[in-house]
């Protein structure tokens, strides 16, 4: 978590310890009279009341300010119980000062998730290829490894969390906090050879203006390997007000008003999304007079931290036992874009090690920390169902579908098109173009998929 989310999270923690400890009226901690209809304890305090005759019975206001149900909903019902009414208890709430206020709810996500495209970055030939064009693309024989597709994409787990208290005793004003979190997604691709298989890393030659390939296991010239690693995750945080918008007319506790509930949203809104991918590549010469070993990284890192407004509205429709709730939520805002490309290498030769900056793919042309910001507006979808197991607790089942334009992917930035002259040592003249470079290449990203969870009202 960001150092600037801490922060908003610390003063909504502090305002709600303020508002939580704010004195109440004394009638407002009163327990609420109960009567009997029927053979059932009723009271205001009760959502599952059944309205007798001779009984004055108000329907409650659920978390959304509208009504979660009355006598005519639940007559005969699940919670017609004779023998618990007739015994005269009824449970007092828990936090009298926010009764029916305060929510929380917690979410298991199952999301698909778009990966990042990676170029050709492992290739091999047949048996007998010459070593001039040995894993070239384009060439005879030539096939891939690795790379060419997607990597980090496809289903995911994760975990929404979200909690919300009502400011004003009618529920017209609230605060809401969510926090979502998708597990890291990992992948990568190991390989190793003695000289056969033919094993190599293919690039562009831009001086020499052809493609060429980096050997990494040849028979009698080089053995070697390669590990690569790469590694995705979502975050996101939002804090907001809530502004409960009532039908016409009457107020938002009118009973007789539509059970319908619908609310404007406003507030703060963060995203982060960050991906990884590190090449790894150890090589052992195999000419007899130039004995020696070789180890080089390439590691690529993207960061896309967005800050925002928020607005969306949000509908809760009420349906006797159940509820349907569907939301828009668009926020608009900067997004700052980070780049962040290292590579090294070490070259052992007669016990004598020498170390040295640049991989293959990372070299003094495109290493760095590269930063800059862009205008993005990410909008989500969300679809929830909700059944009332108890008075307090609610399972639900739903679905979302979370946007983010113009984002930067870790491996969607190696450049493949490479200067031989920045190669390590680097002492000659550079001929040809400054290349490898920062590419900056955008694309969007998608998640969407199944939730699964449930909601506690007090």
């Amino acid at each position: 978590m960001r150092p600037r989310q801490r922060d908003i999270i610390a003063v909504l923690l502090c305002l709600l310890t303020c508002l939580v400890a704010t004195p109440q009226p004394a009638s407002a901690q009163q327990p609420i009279p109960g009567t009997y209809a029927q053979g059932f304890l009723q009271s205001e305090g009760d959502p599952y009341a059944i309205v007798g005759p001779g009984t004055t019975a108000v329907a409650p206001t659920g978390l959304f300010g509208t009504s979660i149900g009355d006598g005519r909903l639940f007559q005969g019902g699940w919670f017609a119980n004779p023998g618990y009414a007739n015994s005269g208890f009824e449970r007092p709430p828990l936090f009298p000062r926010l009764h029916n206020r305060v929510y929380f709810a917690a979410d298991y996500l199952l999301w698909d998730v778009d990966g990042m495209r990676t170029p050709r970055m492992v290739t091999t030939s047949p048996a007998g290829t010459p070593s001039d064009t040995a894993g070239v693309l384009g060439e005879t024989g030539t096939s891939v490894l690795f790379g060419g597709g997607e990597i980090n994409g496809g289903a995911t787990s994760g975990v929404r969390l979200m909690g919300g208290l009502w400011i004003t005793p009618d529920q017209r004003v609230g605060l809401d906090v969510e926090y979502i979190n998708l597990a890291e997604q990992t992948d990568g691709y190991n390989t190793g050879s003695n000289g056969s298989p033919i094993l190599a890393r293919p690039f562009f030659d831009v001086a020499a203006g052809q493609e060429t390939a980096q050997l990494i296991a040849y028979p009698g010239i080089v053995a070697g390997g390669t590990n690569i690693s790469s590694s995705s995750d979502l975050s996101s945080l939002m804090l907001g007000a809530r502004i409960a918008l009532c039908p016409a007319p009457g107020p938002c506790l009118d009973p007789c008003a539509s059970p319908d509930g619908v609310h404007f949203l406003v507030g703060y809104r963060g995203v982060d999304l960050d991906d990884r991918i590190t090449i790894n590549e150890n090589l052992t010469s195999q000419i007899s007079n130039i004995p020696g070993t070789l180890s080089l990284v390439d590691r690529f890192e993207t960061r896309n931290e967005f800050d925002g407004i928020q607005f969306g509205v949000l509908h809760r429709m009420t349906l006797q036992r159940a509820w349907l709730e569907s939301s828009l939520r668009v926020a608009a805002g900067t997004n700052e874009q980070t780049i962040n490309i290292s590579g090294s290498n070490r070259a052992v030769e007669s016990g004598v090690a020498i170390d040295s900056s640049g991989g293959l793919y990372a070299q003094r042309s495109n290493i760095g920390n590269h930063r800059r910001d862009e205008f993005t507006m990410i909008p989500e979808l969300g679809l929830r169902l909700g059944v009332r197991l108890t008075r307090s607790l609610h399972a639900t089942i739903g679905y979302s579908a979370l946007y983010f334009p113009n984002v930067v992917r870790a491996s969607e930035q190696i450049d493949t098109d490479l200067n031989p002259g920045l190669f390590a040592p680097g002492d000659d003249p550079l001929t040809g173009a400054f290349r490898p470079r920062v590419l900056w290449r955008e694309t969007d990203y998608l998640a969407h998929g199944l939730t699964l969870g449930g909601e506690l009202q007090f």
